[in-house]
């Protein structure tokens, strides 16, 4: 009873934010103007998350051709019996099984170092982290950035304080590092 008493105030809250996020006259005006031009910020937006999307594909491709390695029967039965990976449910296989995998992690650190010391350019293994590290902002940007230009107000103040707190979050943890 407590959980459907605080879900139903849940509600009710975002609703009244919601109501009270559409009478907010510059956002309104900013909504009316994407409204009657949206096409060169659509069309950018959704080159944007293609082209975002494409690099990440790329980098997961790049990765598999040039840093996979060959798995052996069994750890590619194991990964077959877990659901590829899902812990949660199990598989009874038979016959044989073949796979291949890469595995490449970095730290914030890592890929400062490698960045300024220029093994970026050199070392082949981080080409898929750098690839990546460009297609998952344009990814992002593009995406969350296309519901900002064609959303409701309130939409466009959700994804625009999820963007800002994503940049934000990822600036500061490239700074500490």
């Amino acid at each position: 009873m407590k959980t459907l008493v605080q879900t139903i105030l849940l509600v009710v809250v975002v609703f009244a934010v919601a109501l009270a996020v559409d009478q907010v006259a510059p956002l309104k005006q900013f909504t009316a103007f994407l409204d009657q031009h949206p096409d060169p910020y659509r069309t950018i937006t959704l080159v944007m998350a293609i082209g975002g999307w494409a690099l990440l594909i790329g980098a997961c491709a790049l990765g598999l051709w040039s840093m996979s390695r060959p798995m052996s029967e069994d750890e590619a039965q194991q990964f077959m019996r877990t659901c590829a990976g899902r812990p949660g449910q199990v598989r009874h296989l038979r016959g044989r099984a073949a796979g291949r995998e890469f595995r490449r992690a970095a730290t914030f650190r890592e890929i400062k170092d490698a960045w300024r010391s220029g093994d970026w350019l050199t070392d082949p293994s981080w080409w898929p982290i750098l690839l990546g590290l460009l297609g998952a902002p344009l990814a992002l940007y593009g995406m969350f950035g296309y519901f900002l230009v064609v959303g409701a107000p309130t939409v466009k103040l959700v994804c625009a304080g999820a963007l800002l707190y994503a940049t934000a979050r990822t600036a500061w943890g490239f700074w500490k590092a």
